[in-house]
């Protein structure tokens, strides 16, 4: 039967998250853009799994049926192509295969001529078009959409960027397994989940691309409602919760009123979101914000000068950052810093007041980021006007005065000049006082197994870093300027 004039309903679905490995190492969030895209496919198929193979040990091969007549992938990541292309070559022709996600909508004509099993690419946001192609739509006619026919590959026009959606969140009792915490591969036992309430962000800052699409179109900021983000954390059973929002805390009236309806409704559970540090203009909210169960606050600081902050258009200075953080560090919960290391124009020393400005502003918490090029960011002009500087393979940003070898260095020192005793001891404190660290009871029980592997983790690597500073040595000879690492110093 050509796949074009398939049913109405699908027999037995499969939507995969084809990686093996997670993005960082303090464990599994869910795969939440498939979700959406499950959620929707099911009430299009008899039967559907849902299959994340980071906690699965089959591959996709093993959870096709004889009926299967639809398989997803969701593909948002450039790792793992090996293990990726082999997940997708495994499903046979005759069965309609469908690849989405940004990694996949960035080239859908290279996915389509090289994966001759691979039907079609969905580009840009995937719920509609899903439901179009679900719903018999013909394929010419769903916007957003990249197939083949007659052995020609054909694109569509862009889909229009879509609002968030008030009627439409992922079906938890879809999957397989639960999401917790892990520490060193080691399960700590706490639950953890996610949820996307907003779309977009009204800010241009230079080094962001999450708030366009990958042809460079602008998503303006679109919100659930209140109501509807609420009666998603009624239904989620994991106490700890994270807001993927690029920036929950834009329509501080909106967080208000989700404040207000999970105080009213008794929800308990802990949650963390992404905000700028305007939100200290609401101190009444903020203070809501504590009695809602909102432990912390992710907050985009990038640097501590004005220079930077000027030329990657960050809408603030470092003063009024100084301002905000007067009321903030006032707040129970924890403030985490997001920096940014290798920004254009920064020195060594310029990045080394990272530290201690942080710790001036009462961060409790902080993460570095390295500068990455991305296209539409509005970094390509800042580069041109900027000798010196490089754009690696990864799209990790360096410069003469400092390669990648030595941001990798600075960043480990800098982190150690944070992360004093005095500073893990003060963020315990604050995790007890707004109980964020609710959790610890049944996390004690893994203490141990968790140390352990933490050790182990930690003295693999150190081994493996002094293999391969002998191994340069050995390559380059005595003498030759890459045989070491320069030591980084700053300037009397």
């Amino acid at each position: 039967m050509d796949r074009l004039t398939r049913p109405a309903t699908f027999k037995h679905a499969v939507c995969v998250y084809p990686y093996r490995r997670e993005l960082n190492e303090a464990g599994f969030f869910p795969p939440l853009g498939l979700e959406f895209i499950a959620t929707v496919v099911r009430q299009y198929a008899r039967s559907l799994d849902l299959i994340d193979l980071r906690l699965e040990p089959g591959r996709t091969r093993d959870f096709l049926r004889p009926k299967t007549d639809l398989v997803c992938f969701s593909v948002n990541w450039d790792r793992d192509p090996q293990f990726l292309a082999e997940e997708i070559r495994s499903v046979p022709p005759g069965i309609l295969t469908v690849v989405g996600g940004r990694h996949a909508t960035e080239r859908p004509a290279e996915w389509l001529a090289e994966f001759p099993n691979v039907d079609a690419v969905v580009r840009g946001d995937g719920e509609e078009a899903m439901a179009e192609l679900c719903g018999r739509v013909p394929m010419e006619q769903i916007a957003g959409l990249s197939f083949r026919r007659d052995g020609r590959i054909h694109h569509n026009a862009n889909r229009t960027l879509s609002a968030a959606p008030d009627d439409l969140y992922p079906d938890r009792g879809l999957r397989r397994h639960k999401y917790a915490i892990k520490i060193s591969d080691v399960n700590t036992g706490i639950l953890i989940d996610a949820i996307a309430t907003s779309r977009g962000c009204p800010f241009n800052c230079r080094f962001c691309s999450f708030n366009r699409n990958p042809w460079g179109e602008k998503r303006r900021w679109t919100a659930r409602s209140p109501e509807s983000v609420v009666d998603e954390l009624a239904e989620t059973k994991a106490r700890i919760v994270g807001f993927t929002d690029d920036l929950f805390t834009y329509d501080m009236d909106r967080v208000e009123r989700i404040c207000d309806l999970l105080i009213a409704r008794d929800i308990r559970k802990r949650y963390s979101v992404n905000a700028r540090l305007e939100v200290a203009r609401r101190p009444d909210v903020l203070r809501k914000m504590e009695r809602a169960g909102f432990s912390m606050l992710m907050l985009g600081i990038e640097s501590a000068h004005d220079k930077t902050l000027k030329s990657m258009r960050k809408g603030q200075d470092v003063a009024q950052i100084r301002q905000y953080c007067k009321v903030l560090r006032h707040s129970r919960m924890i403030l985490h810093g997001y920096f940014i290391l290798g920004c254009i124009g920064e020195s060594v020393d310029d990045m080394l007041q990272i530290a201690p400005f942080a710790q001036e502003l009462g961060m409790d918490t902080i993460a570095l980021s390295r500068l990455r090029f991305s296209p539409y960011s509005g970094l390509d002009e800042l580069l041109a006007n900027s000798p010196g500087y490089h754009i690696a393979p990864n799209g990790k940003i360096y410069s003469d005065h400092c390669s990648v070898g030595e941001l990798r260095k600075l960043r480990r020192r800098i982190y150690r000049q944070f992360y004093t005793p005095s500073q893990i001891a003060r963020v315990c404190r604050k995790g007890f006082q707004n109980n964020a660290l609710s959790f610890l009871p049944e996390f004690l029980p893994r203490l141990p197994q968790v140390a352990g592997a933490t050790i182990a983790r930690v003295w693999y690597r150190s081994r493996r870093r002094a293999k391969k500073q002998r191994a340069r040595r050995q390559a380059t000879g005595p003498g030759h300027p890459a045989s070491g690492v320069k030591p980084l110093q700053a300037s009397p």
